[in-house]
């Protein structure tokens, strides 16, 4: 699975590209510990095999949702009931 970052700023949101899951953490990490970001981040999970993508993180400042991202992130396992968006084609 990937996972398309964005980061709300003045001009509304920015991609910051797509990642696996490794690199998401890394880069959310960066942004949410390091930097302390006080702007809005979305995750968007990317499920290229079927064609859809849907939001599954939105960071609000809040850091025990990041935690649980995370956890979600780290274990594939875990059944999430989110809106799925099929992408038109």
């Amino acid at each position: 699975m990937k996972y398309r970052i964005y980061v709300f700023g003045t001009g509304g949101y920015t991609d910051l590209g797509t990642y696996g899951p490794d690199e998401t953490i890394f880069c959310l990490d960066w942004l949410i510990l390091e930097q302390q970001t006080r702007e809005k981040i979305l995750a968007i999970e990317c499920d290229e095999k079927n064609n859809i993508e849907f939001p599954a993180f939105l960071y609000l400042g809040n850091l025990a949702d990041y935690e649980d991202f995370k956890r979600y992130i780290n274990n594939q396992d875990e059944v999430r009931i989110t809106k799925q968006f099929r992408k038109r084609r």
